[in-house]
């Protein structure tokens, strides 16, 4: 099997990182190929595994600073900036704000503060964790103060200051959405890109027509070798300016993952044609191709990039036969797409498979040049106006429909399993055409609908930072109570923004396989409850919003009850002893209280096999309202204020477990000492430590520690 070569070292590489699945099914395809390889294929693959076994382990960095930097990229968010590049080899990222210094191809003295990179604190949330180990970042920094900095020595500091120029110009010269392309699809840059172009093209599956891919790859070899055509050169020359060209590119678009695999297939095939040698079975030589890479970036195996890169290019050589028209080719190839994407992206659009087969065309073969030419003739760019005038309105068009399909949580087996059936489906796509059509989509449709039924009631404490957001699945009924909320400076203009709404609570839902709520309860009207509704409104379609009947501040219930006008969701007033669902009681408040706090909506549950209470921001002043019930879980009044969850409350209730809804280094303290020690005994989870909890069942577990012994 050509394949052969990457299956041995992708085994040491597993078998490294402790990866007992993967491993498992790489023996199992071992088994199965190893037999009628050449001997050359042995050895090789051999040689790479001992090349990664005696490579030596990366030092630490020193604890204490300064460092020397080499600044590598540059990515400003209003006074935030972020910057990559090494320090002694090691590549890493900085954090800092109002960082006057430090440019691209400069090598600066830093002094920072070490910090971890942080894991998958909420299920559809970003594992920065396992995205720093796939891009190969040994380290991390925050509070970065900048001392001084000089040019970069070398090549690659010539290079990059070079490209930062190049970058600047494009930036004060163009329109921002033609930069914003310019930038990406000619340099490799995507710092200009703001959060609902990402949005529209993750969704619609198109992200990698807006990075410097395989595809680009190609179509600058098929435009060199036009170009060169009508030179009066040797074929041998043309082929090793093509060659020069082409690796240039890719050393300065800084060899990704996908271009690297590109670049490097491409100069092999370029350099064996000079001897006039053509290679006859291309899935062995990507397989080559691949294993080389791994061999000098083993962290490779756990990018997503570079998985996409290889499985894409393998499912398009393998298949290349079948198929006769470029719709059925987009679809499949979607479908066997999402193995790889559904554990980290959460929703796909149906019309994924129209946009990749008309936005491919577009970008490629319209797109490209025309930036190429306006970059070279900058009086042309308005060629490029109505194109992308044009896509954004069909991204706009697109948004206010939401022809959006979630994708549920799975494990590593159901992603084996589809991989198996849509394996099956394209077998019987070159004997029954229907036959194979009609597996894929029984296959789909049987995941989604076994995921769906495999649920139990829960409860999920979600990981807004400082701010409550709870999740209840009960049945048919999924709703949401409160939204957290992050205070965003005005005067700062920022490309991306932490929402969490749309950052945190919609994706999770749509993890659940979910794109609508029954129901969203607001308990009172503070930024760090309500801060996060127009960005879950903007997402996710909610059939009733719930207020408290009680008012303290009627400022601010005017604005929430504006901003839900404009999304035109009906509101309901709760009271005291109203019961929405026979499983939900609202215990309080029972008369109006003199602030926001005090009118919090207070909520017992029976979910499944556990009672809950939630008593949002209550103070202690008012506790007495609440019934004395048997509760199973609490969630922590006020963050863990001093001023909630009394010693007789807790008495009274007698939770067994307590989750404390609270962000990380908050500037009140939360939760206070005088709190954690009315705690004792009980079962505690919180946000900041545990990420955010899920209760089911008899238990509750929190997504970094896993779960709480019994």
């Amino acid at each position: 099997m050509p394949l052969y070569p990457l299956l041995p070292i992708s085994l040491f590489i597993a078998g490294i990182h402790g990866s007992v699945a993967l491993c498992l099914l790489l023996s199992v395809a071992i088994a199965f190929t190893w037999r009628g390889q050449f001997v050359y294929a042995h050895v090789g693959a051999v040689l790479l595994v001992l090349f990664v076994f005696v490579r030596p382990d990366a030092e630490p960095l020193p604890v204490d600073g300064p460092y020397l930097f080499a600044i590598e990229s540059r990515r400003d968010n209003g006074q935030s900036a972020r910057l990559y590049g090494q320090i002694d080899g090691k590549e890493g990222v900085l954090t800092g704000r109002d960082l006057s210094l430090g440019r691209p191809g400069e090598t600066c003295l830093v002094t920072f503060t070490q910090t971890p990179f942080a894991p998958l604190r909420n299920t559809g949330g970003f594992d920065e964790a396992a995205w720093a180990y796939g891009a190969g970042l040994a380290f991390k920094g925050s509070d970065v103060a900048i001392e001084a900095c000089r040019p970069s020595d070398g090549m690659s500091g010539r290079m990059l200051r070079w490209k930062e120029r190049q970058l600047a110009r494009i930036e004060t010269t163009y329109r921002p959405d033609v930069a914003l392309y310019m930038e990406a699809l000619l340099f490799g840059e995507s710092r200009l890109l703001d959060e609902d172009t990402s949005f529209s093209y993750r969704v619609t599956g198109l992200l990698h027509l807006l990075v410097i891919s395989g595809s680009h790859i190609a179509l600058l070899v098929l435009g060199l070798r036009w170009t060169t055509r009508p030179l009066p050169l040797r074929r041998e020359t043309k082929t090793i300016l093509i060659l020069v060209v082409v690796t240039l590119f890719g050393w300065l678009t800084g060899f990704s993952p996908p271009v690297a695999r590109a670049v490097l297939v491409a100069d092999v095939l370029l350099g064996l044609s000079l001897f006039g040698y053509r290679v006859r079975d291309p899935i062995r030589l990507l397989s080559w191709c691949a294993a080389f890479l791994l061999a000098l970036q083993p962290y490779l195996l756990w990018n997503l990039g570079f998985q996409l890169t290889v499985a894409m290019t393998l499912f398009l050589l393998v298949t290349r036969s079948i198929w006769t028209g470029p719709f059925g080719l987009a679809v499949y190839a979607q479908w066997f797409g999402l193995i790889l994407l559904w554990p980290v992206q959460p929703i796909i659009s149906v019309l994924a498979p129209v946009y990749n087969v008309v936005g491919a065309f577009l970008i490629s073969w319209i797109v490209i040049p025309l930036a190429l030419f306006a970059y070279i003739v900058p009086t042309a760019e308005p060629l490029l106006h109505p194109i992308l005038d044009g896509l954004n309105g069909t991204f706009a068009l697109h948004h206010v429909w939401r022809p959006w399909l979630p994708l549920h949580e799975f494990t590593f087996w159901h992603a084996l399993g589809l991989a198996v059936v849509l394996w099956g489906g394209l077998m019987l796509l070159e004997w029954k055409r229907w036959s194979g059509w009609g597996l894929a989509v029984i296959a789909l449709l049987l995941m989604h609908g076994v995921l769906e039924w495999v649920e139990e009631p829960r409860v999920t404490f979600l990981d807004v930072g400082q701010g409550d957001a709870v999740v209840v699945e009960y049945g048919e009924v999924t709703g949401v109570i409160d939204v957290g909320g992050v205070f965003q400076d005005p005067k700062e203009s920022k490309r991306s923004t932490y929402d969490p709404g749309a950052d945190v609570v919609a994706p999770y839902i749509w993890k659940r396989g979910e794109t609508r709520l029954d129901f969203l309860l607001l308990t009172h009207a503070d930024h760090d409850h309500v801060g996060g509704l127009p960005g879950l409104l903007s997402s996710i379609e909610v059939d009733e919003v719930w207020l408290s009947a009680e008012v303290a501040d009627q400022g601010k219930r005017d604005e929430l009850l504006a901003e839900l006008e404009t999304y035109q969701v009906p509101v309901r007033l709760l009271s005291s002893g109203d019961r929405p669902y026979p499983w939900m009681w609202v215990v309080a408040p029972g008369e109006a209280g003199e602030d926001e706090n005090a009118n919090s909506v207070s909520l017992f549950m029976q979910v499944g096999a556990l009672t809950y209470l939630l008593t949002g921001d209550l103070p202690d002043t008012r506790e007495e309202m609440i019934p004395t019930v048997d509760v199973d879980v609490f969630k922590l009044g006020h963050h863990g204020s001093n001023t909630s969850s009394s010693e007789a409350l807790l008495n009274r209730i007698n939770p067994e477990w307590v989750i404390i809804s609270v962000g990380r280094n908050n500037r009140y303290g939360h939760p206070h000492l005088e709190t954690l020690q009315r705690l004792e005994g009980k079962r505690v989870l919180r946000t900041d430590e545990d990420g955010m909890v899920v209760c089911e069942r008899n238990r509750c577990r929190g997504i970094v520690t896993k779960a709480v012994p019994p």
